[in-house]
């Protein structure tokens, strides 16, 4: 169909006529609601926002707190630590005015915990108090500080911190043995064998030689020499009887009873020696050899059994397997000092044989057997030792063998090792603690 003058609007109709003829398309339904969406969003964000301010500025204001609270703690440790090495200094120095005495019931102020020792400082001002009293043994001492930051009777918050240690003198662990050589069986002595305990009085008169048992004499020429008898003579025994050692004994001493051997080392002994050789790295176990390949350190050596614990006293059950018992050997060249001597503490949770001629010097202690064949002019200045434990100790020199032997007793040797052990009170490894107050 053809139409002449039609309207612009076409099939728009009225819409298009309302509208003064121009066409305009209707907007969606959809597309009118979309303008309120914005509103609760932003809300929404406000009040996210609103809320992490209002964190930020409660961690601004208790912030400050908690770290004026940890820097009284740190100060608080750092005086009660201040009180350990004040009351380690005393120890080490008592002779001093203000030094511990080596022996005492109760320590002297302000180590009785009777005084607060202030510790002067422009931004950590506090001090402390400290007890020092006597441990578990008469080589320990127990340590207990209390560090107070700002002071003890400071107004307002204020922090303490409790520290707790051991003291260890190790040089007291080893007491002075009442012989140059001392058996806690049978003793044998071989041929041409020289012990002299007369040479060194300083810790008393000693005897030669000292036996839970018998003390026989193999082959010839020993010349057993004791500080209380007649110097002229050699080779005078006491039979105690089982008693204690007489007050004025021969030159060795047999038949002793079991309480005379009380300078043994014990089990707690054992276990401080144990802990300073581990810190120290001359903690070792089971058999060992010292010889030219693998000489002997100066100081303190332990050698432990294969299990790491302590050696079944004698009697006791379950008593300790032979294949658990340390063994230390001592060969040719195990003393590779330039003077040729070992100086030291050799301990042994077990036997000692000593084959060499090298010279030692200090304190040689086998919880079991001992034996010395050393060939040549090797010896011994100090003293050596043997629990007793397991078999019978084999003969001290040799059986009949020309040894030519020489063991001298010498009490600083013994208590020094010889000077490789230190006399000085140090924390003992592990017993550090510390708590916190308020």
């Amino acid at each position: 169909m053809i139409r002449a003058g039609s309207s612009p609007c076409g099939e728009l109709g009225a819409i298009c006529r309302a509208t003064g003829g121009e066409a305009r398309p209707s907007r969606h339904p959809m597309a009118r609601g979309q303008s309120g969406s914005a509103f609760p969003i932003t809300a929404l964000t406000l009040v996210i926002v609103s809320a992490v301010a209002m964190g930020f500025a409660t961690m601004a204001a208790t912030e400050p707190t908690i770290a004026h609270n940890q820097l009284r703690t740190i100060q608080a440790r750092a005086l009660a630590e201040a009180g350990v090495e004040r009351a380690i200094w005393a120890l080490n120095n008592p002779d001093d005015r203000l030094g511990i005495p080596p022996a005492f019931a109760a320590a002297p102020a302000p180590y009785d915990g009777s005084q607060f020792v202030i510790v002067p400082g422009a931004s950590a001002p506090g001090g402390f108090r400290v007890t020092v009293a006597n441990g578990a043994t008469s080589y320990e001492r127990t340590i207990t500080a209390l560090g107070w930051a700002p002071g003890e009777s400071a107004s307002g918050p204020k922090a303490v911190q409790k520290i707790t240690v051991t003291a260890l003198n190790a040089r007291l662990i080893v007491r002075d043995p009442p012989a140059a050589v001392a058996v806690r069986g049978d003793l044998h002595i071989g041929a041409n064998t020289v012990v002299d305990a007369r040479a060194d009085r300083s810790c008393g008169a000693k005897v030669a030689t000292l036996s839970l048992g018998q003390t026989s004499f193999q082959g010839t020429g020993q010349d057993l020499r004791g500080a209380s008898d007649d110097a002229t003579r050699r080779n005078q025994v006491t039979d105690a009887g089982g008693g204690a050692v007489p007050g004025a004994p021969g030159d060795a001493v047999t038949n002793v009873a079991p309480a005379a051997f009380d300078f043994l080392l014990t089990d707690a002994d054992l276990n401080a020696l144990r802990g300073l050789a581990r810190m120290r790295g001359t903690y070792l176990q089971g058999a060992v050899i010292f010889d030219a390949s693998r000489p002997m350190p100066d100081g303190l050596i332990f050698i432990d059994t294969v299990s790491g614990r302590n050696v079944t006293a004698e009697r006791a059950t379950p008593a300790t397997a032979d294949i658990d018992l340390a063994s230390a050997i001592i060969g040719d060249g195990a003393a590779a000092g330039p003077t040729g001597t070992w100086s030291g503490w050799l301990i042994v949770n077990g036997s000692v044989s000593i084959r060499t001629d090298a010279r030692l010097r200090g304190f040689v202690h086998a919880q079991g057997s001992l034996s010395y064949e050393g060939p040549g002019t090797g010896g011994l200045s100090g003293a050596m030792v043997s629990g007793g434990i397991g078999p019978v100790p084999p003969p001290a020199g040799g059986a009949g063998a020309a040894s030519d032997i020489a063991i001298a007793y010498d009490c600083e040797a013994v208590r020094t090792g010889g000077g490789t052990v230190a006399g000085r009170w140090a924390i003992k490894t592990g017993s550090y603690k510390e708590s916190s107050g308020s």
